[in-house]
This record gives C-alpha cells, sequence and structure tokens, in this order.
C-alpha cells in the first residue's frame, strides 16, 4: 500500500477477508469464488481471472455516498485503485435510493496503473452510494488496493477503545489481538482501556502477554467491581475524559468480532462530521455471517420501544440477496441511538451530556441516544461499519434474568425522555408485555418485570443504591422458578400432549385467546403435570398457543444449550396478573411525579463527578 498523503487522508480502504472467506465473502465482494473467478491474495489484494469481472459493491466495499452528502462538509470524494495487468477495465459505479446501478466511468488498463477518479457527493439526498468493478480482459489482472480520499480540512482525529468485560476472557483477547494486529488501525488510537469486572481475567489468558506487548503502553487494563455494561462503559468514557488525548471513544463489545476497518472508517466519518456526531456500528449475526441483524436502529416513541416494524430493517442475509439488489442498504436512513456493541462518541458529547446513567445493563445505550438526540446530537449507523456479534435471539434476555434490566431501564427512559406527560401507550404497552409470558408459563419473566416496575417506583435514589448488588439478587430471584431451572431431557419420559400453533385469521386467533385465558384462570392443571411434561417444545417453536391443550412442556432455551420445564399453574397465573394490574395502575397514576423526580437526578446521576465516587467505592 501506498504512503498516505496528508492532504487526502483516507477514510476507506477496499478490504478483502483473509479468513472464513468463502462465508463472509457476500460482504465483501459480489459473487462466490467459483462462479466469478478470483483469487483472494491478501487483505488488499486479489487476481481475477481471465475474462471475468469482480464487483465491490458490497455492504463493506461500497462508499455510502449519501451518508457522506448527508452529514459532512465533503463535497467531493477521490477513488484511487491500483492495478497491475496487460488489459482490462475499471468501471465506477453509483446508485440510487432503489440501489438502481448507473455508470460513472470507464477507463481501460493497459499497464500497471493507479486510477484515480474525482466524484461529486451532490444527488445523494435520499440514498445511494458509489463502487467499482475490474473486468480482466484475457491475461487477467491482479488488483494493489484501492482508497476513498478527501481533502484535508481538519485536523485528524484519534480514539481510545473502551472494552467492558465480565468472564469473557479469550473473547476479548482475540478482540484485543485483532485489533493489535493492524497498523492502520492503531495509527487512529491513543489507547485500547479494558475494564476487566470479572473473576476470570483476561491478564491470565494464554497468549496475554504477546498481545500486551504488541499493543505496548496503549493498553490500558483497569479493574474494578462488575457494575455492569453501564459501569464498564462508564469508567472508559470517564479514562478517556481525564487522559485528555483522544477526540472520541470507541466503546467495543468484548465477546464481538471486529472487521478492523471499520474502526478507522468511524472515526474518520466522525472527524469530517458537520457537528458533533455518534458513529454507530451495525450488528452481524456472529453465527450467521452474511446476516446483518441491525444498523439505523430507531425507537417508537409512542409505546417506547425499538421500532421492529420497518420493512427489512432487521436480519438481511447478503448471501441471498447481494448488496447490489438490496434497496434498504442504499437507501439513507436516520438512528435515534446505537448498540454499544461498537459505537463512537466525541468526547464534547461526553463532557456536554455526561456519561452513562448507572443501569447496570439493557438500555443504557438506548437512553444515551436519546439523550444525546435531545441535545441535538445525532446518531449515524453508517453502511460499512460493522462487526459481528451474538444476535439478541440467541440471547432472549426476555427469557432470562435480565429481564429485570431490560423492563425498569427500558421504563427509566421512558420517564426521561417521553414528550407525553402520562403515556397511556407506553405504560399499556408494559401490561400487555406480561400477557405473553403469562401464557407461556415464564412465570419468572413475569415476577421480575414486576420487581423491575416496584424499583421504577423507588425512585431514581434507588439506582446508586441497587447498583452492585441487585444483580445478583435478581439471579437469585430467578432461578427459584422452575422455567429457570435446566432439567436433563433424558431423563422425562415425555407424554403425547399436543401442542397447538397459532392459528391464520385473527377471528380464530381472538377466539382460540379467549379460551386460553379462561383455561389458564379457571381450570387447575392437570396433577400428572407435575410429575411428567406432556410435550418437548423446540425454543422457536414456543408461541401464546402452545399450551392451549397441555398443562406442561419441557422447552429448549433458544441457544439450545439446556432444556426447561415449564409447569402450569392456576395459582401463580392469578397472583401474577393481579399483581400486574395492581403495578401499571399505581405506574400510570404516578408517572408524572416520577418523570419528575428522574430528570430532576439524571444530570447527576451520569456526571463524571458521580461516577468518580462509584469508582472509588468499588474498585
Amino acid at each position: 500500500m501506498s504512503a498516505e498523503d496528508p492532504t487526502r487522508p483516507v477514510v476507506a480502504r477496499a478490504v478483502l477477508p483473509v479468513s472464513d472467506t468463502t462465508e463472509v465473502l457476500p460482504l465483501y465482494l459480489d459473487g462466490e469464488p467459483d462462479t466469478v473467478g478470483f483469487d483472494i491474495l491478501g487483505r488488499h489484494s486479489l487476481r481475477v481471472d481471465a475474462g471475468r469481472t469482480v464487483s465491490f459493491g458490497s455492504y463493506f466495499n461500497a462508499f455510502p455516498a449519501s451518508y457522506w452528502s448527508a452529514h459532512t462538509g465533503v463535497r467531493e470524494v477521490r477513488l484511487t485503485v491500483r492495478i497491475r495487468g496487460a488489459g482490462g477495465v475499471v468501471r465506477v459505479m453509483r446508485s440510487d435510493p432503489e440501489a438502481r446501478p448507473m455508470l460513472v466511468e470507464e477507463r481501460g488498463i493497459t499497464d500497471v496503473r493507479e486510477e484515480q477518479f474525482d466524484l461529486g457527493l451532490d444527488g445523494f439526498d435520499d440514498g445511494g452510494c458509489y463502487w467499482f468493478d475490474l473486468v480482466a480482459d484475457d491475461d487477467g489482472l491482479v488488483f494493489d488496493g484501492a482508497d476513498w480520499t478527501v481533502a484535508a480540512s481538519r485536523p485528524a482525529g484519534t480514539a481510545s477503545v473502551g472494552m467492558a468485560t465480565f468472564n469473557r476472557p479469550a473473547d476479548c483477547l482475540s478482540q484485543l489481538d485483532t485489533i493489535a494486529r493492524d497498523p492502520t488501525v492503531l495509527a487512529v488510537l491513543d489507547r485500547i482501556i479494558v475494564v476487566d469486572q470479572g473473576t476470570d481475567l483476561v491478564t491470565a489468558q494464554a497468549g496475554f502477554e504477546d498481545v500486551a506487548r504488541s499493543l505496548g503502553d496503549r493498553l490500558v487494563l483497569v479493574r474494578q467491581a462488575n457494575l455492569g455494561g453501564s459501569g464498564g462503559f462508564s469508567r472508559a468514557m470517564a479514562e478517556t475524559l481525564d487522559r485528555g488525548e483522544s477526540d472520541y471513544v470507541l466503546l467495543l463489545d468484548d465477546d464481538a468480532i471486529c472487521e478492523p476497518e471499520a474502526i478507522v472508517r468511524a472515526v474518520r466519518f466522525a472527524d469530517y462530521a458537520s457537528a458533533p456526531t455518534i458513529v454507530g456500528g451495525g450488528m452481524i449475526h456472529i453465527d450467521a455471517r452474511t446476516v446483518l441483524y441491525a444498523q439505523s436502529e430507531q425507537w417508537d416513541t409512542r409505546i417506547g420501544w425499538v421500532d421492529l416494524n420497518r420493512a427489512d430493517a432487521y436480519d438481511h442475509d447478503f448471501a441471498r440477496t447481494p448488496f447490489r439488489s438490496t434497496p434498504f442498504a442504499h437507501r439513507l436512513h436516520r438512528s435515534d441511538f446505537n448498540g454499544w456493541w461498537m459505537c463512537l462518541i466525541p468526547v464534547e458529547v461526553l463532557r456536554a451530556h455526561g456519561l452513562s446513567l448507572p443501569l447496570f445493563l439493557k438500555g443504557d445505550d438506548v437512553e444515551f441516544g436519546l439523550r444525546a438526540k435531545a441535545g441535538g446530537v445525532a446518531t449515524v449507523s453508517v453502511p460499512g461499519i460493522a462487526l459481528w456479534h451474538l444476535g439478541w435471539g440467541g440471547k432472549a434476555p426476555t427469557r432470562t434474568w435480565e429481564a429485570y434490566f431490560l423492563h425498569r431501564n427500558r421504563l427509566i427512559g421512558e420517564l426521561l425522555h417521553s414528550p407525553q406527560r402520562r403515556p397511556h401507550l407506553v405504560v399499556a404497552h408494559s401490561f400487555f408485555g406480561d400477557l405473553k409470558p403469562l401464557l407461556t408459563l415464564q412465570y419468572s419473566a413475569v415476577r421480575l418485570r414486576a420487581l423491575a416496575i416496584r424499583d421504577v417506583l423507588d425512585g431514581p435514589e434507588s439506582l446508586l443504591r441497587r447498583l452492585a448488588t441487585r444483580a445478583g439478587e435478581v439471579r437469585a430471584l430467578w432461578a427459584g422458578f422452575a422455567d429457570a431451572t435446566t432439567v436433563d431431557p433424558a431423563a422425562h419420559a415425555v407424554g403425547t400432549g399436543r401442542v397447538r400453533a397459532v392459528p391464520s385469521g385473527r377471528a380464530a386467533q381472538a377466539v382460540l385467546l379467549a379460551r386460553l385465558w379462561m383455561r389458564q384462570l379457571l381450570v387447575p392443571a392437570a396433577g400428572s403435570s407435575r410429575t411428567r411434561p406432556d410435550a418437548h417444545v423446540k425454543a422457536d417453536e414456543l408461541s401464546w398457543s402452545t399450551f392451549t391443550q397441555i398443562d406442561s412442556a419441557l422447552v429448549d432455551t433458544p441457544d439450545g444449550a439446556a432444556t426447561v420445564w415449564y409447569r402450569r399453574s392456576r395459582g401463580a397465573t392469578v397472583r401474577a396478573l393481579g399483581r400486574s394490574i395492581r403495578l401499571h395502575a399505581l405506574l400510570w397514576w404516578r408517572w408524572p411525579a416520577l418523570a419528575r423526580r428522574f430528570r430532576g437526578a439524571a444530570a447527576e446521576l451520569s456526571s463524571p463527578r458521580q461516577w468518580a465516587e462509584i469508582f472509588a467505592e468499588h474498585s
């Protein structure tokens, strides 16, 4: 690769996978090796076979022109392509919001060449991107890299990485090793701050010393008690602020697999943003590596929940429908927040708006994004900036002890940011959220959600008091429920009960739902269901209609690693439903006063000074 011109900083490089090539290739190039005809030679180079065409119109290699046009002051980008070969063609392409391709320019290759294309960023108001294709002649060609550069108009910024880890030392070390091996990434990083809150320490891992030696004084290790993601990431934010070296802090999950180039792209996009901007990264499924789980997430302010009803917004598989044929991937989208699996935050935003709230985990990233948005700071989730992470379907937080934090913190976020004095739909959505787990016999989830509401009713003062202890208490409460206790399915003879699927048609669903509620509330469970499960249900088969005709079942966990035994209890259902009605009525009545208390305390709770006191107490 050629030396970087300081007057034209590189804001994105064409990259290629060097491991798991076949699996992840659709994210980098359009096509498969056996049908397109090329060989990957390295991270930035490949050989194109004679007479073949290779397209860089892909998730990781298309240039997101519409995002640069909308959110930066840059009006022109230069593409430089380095090629060796006796002949061939370079085609520069652009798209519109419907992913329709248009030829911008085509040049023949006659020798060892470095072709440059100056490309305007006008006409991308609603979406569109640039990319290039390589067409080899009868002798083939070798691609030696491509850069997207802009005219330098401000000093290049640097970032500190903040990584909170809890008993995932091997994953954390792997993430550090990935960063340490990429010099282009190290060039934009001041520090890599690892906040280890576990008992199985990353420093005890085989190979740690080698990675630490590679990173040198960039690596900063911090040990503290387990304060959750909010405490770990806030410590990294505070360390970054105190050191005063970096323009940004980049939050990364410890158990993710990073595309290193994405780190550089995030920093450079933030450098040229027209105003201080939070730059978010997308999440690609770690167990389905061509599936983009989420990018540009939005918040439904009516119900206080993630907007899940946007067509094509989740779980798009680029192996099935390539980037060039996916309009959603070419359109310009807004973001209300970005998950802290990968999120770059300017330090001036931290100074103006504080650190995380002490929420332990779940929803701290949403609340921060909404808080920043209210203060005029945009979050931009840029295509081509992403990492691999376990999707929420595999973690299923609503079926674990994390259901408490998910619900409590969602309500706190709405108390802080809902535009309504008394948001009826938020409270109703919360209440109806208790009904499905009741119908599916997940009594632990409903109990934890009730505890979450009780803690919200206690007010903001309880957050600090319970920060270091509530997780342990919640886990202990959850573990006492049958639907949280794993069993050996081989040790139980399963009955022949019929598991009914959700019927088609709204009328049929309404009738079945009414009958199911009558059965749950009025008919005691059969005594045999306590000693023998009526059926065995796979995780993806569990629905509200499952227990229409049975009273118990073995149910696989979403990750398939364990099995639990769900058992119906009429008494537990009646008690839980009554408790839910009472608590939601109280929440609705007290909402305006609670909102005033939380909003009055939020700035202090998220302040660096308050977090400094917390760290001093729990280090």
